[in-house]
């Protein structure tokens, strides 16, 4: 759905892009540096470490009122935020270095390869297949065995599927679950795959977690529903029961709290 599994490693379609448009930008100013302009190829480094840092502080200083209580988790970048904006003007900053140290011989490939990169990545985006997901018509079960519908909700939608032997499904909960007593408007389902009630129990009253909002899929039909390849995934959908976004990994609460506002707009 939004990720691409490589062996036993899951990799988000996002950030897979990310990465090999960064590597096909270093490639193109290392070709037009060979018989131009020498530095070429370490002011490309310098540009692309602006642009994370940078996209990654705008994010941060965006969402400060969930950073303020841990700080630290700012550092944790795979858990996705970044501002693109505050990238490009970072990115920016550095080419403005470099033309003020007298390197502006070297803007030229930067810049070619910064247009061509962009160019290859909005093409990729565009051709990339376009497929509307719904939140599934179909029944799991409460922790004590009531069935209980997905579908039909008219309302926003979080959807985590998780189980209690994965490492970032366990470090992530405490804050969903958190989250969930903040926005009572919106429907956090905590969907465990393939386990059952007596572990998943022992597991919520070990970490001191609440049972509201979990729910059992014992034959793990919801991952191959929504074609997810890994865990922890979360899915958001509208109240209109439309996949606005999804996550693979552990995510951040500023992203997740992104995630929801993007499915509140109208």
């Amino acid at each position: 759905m939004n990720a691409i599994a490589l062996g036993p490693f899951v990799f988000e379609t996002g950030r897979l892009a990310a990465v090999l448009a960064i590597i096909l930008f270093t490639m193109i100013v290392r070709l037009l540096a060979r018989r131009g302009p020498k530095g070429a190829d370490s002011w490309a480094i310098w540009a692309v470490l602006g642009w994370i840092i940078g996209a990654r502080i705008g994010f941060v200083v965006a969402h400060w009122d969930d950073f303020a209580a841990h700080p630290l988790d700012a550092l944790a970048v795979w858990q996705g935020g970044f501002a693109p904006r505050a990238g490009w003007v970072a990115g920016g900053a550095v080419l403005l270095v470099a033309a003020l140290r007298g390197r502006r011989t070297v803007l030229r490939p930067l810049l070619i390869a910064a247009v061509l990169t962009g160019s290859a990545h909005q093409a990729a985006l565009s051709l990339m297949p376009r497929t509307t997901v719904d939140l599934p018509v179909m029944e799991l079960l409460a922790m004590d065995d009531t069935p209980m519908q997905l579908a039909g909700r008219n309302r926003v939608v979080v959807l985590n599927l998780w189980a209690t032997w994965c490492p970032p499904c366990r470090r992530e909960m405490p804050m969903m679950t958190q989250l969930a007593t903040q926005m009572p408007d919106v429907d956090f389902i905590f969907a465990n795959q393939g386990e059952d009630a007596a572990r998943i129990a022992a597991f919520l009253a070990a970490e001191t977690l609440p049972a509201q909002g979990m729910l059992r899929d014992p034959g793990s039909h919801l991952m191959g529903r929504l074609n997810a390849v890994g865990m922890p995934t979360t899915l958001v959908f509208d109240a209109q029961g439309a996949l606005v976004r999804a996550h693979t990994g552990e995510i951040s609460r500023a992203a997740l709290r992104t995630l929801i506002e993007t499915a509140k707009e109208p």
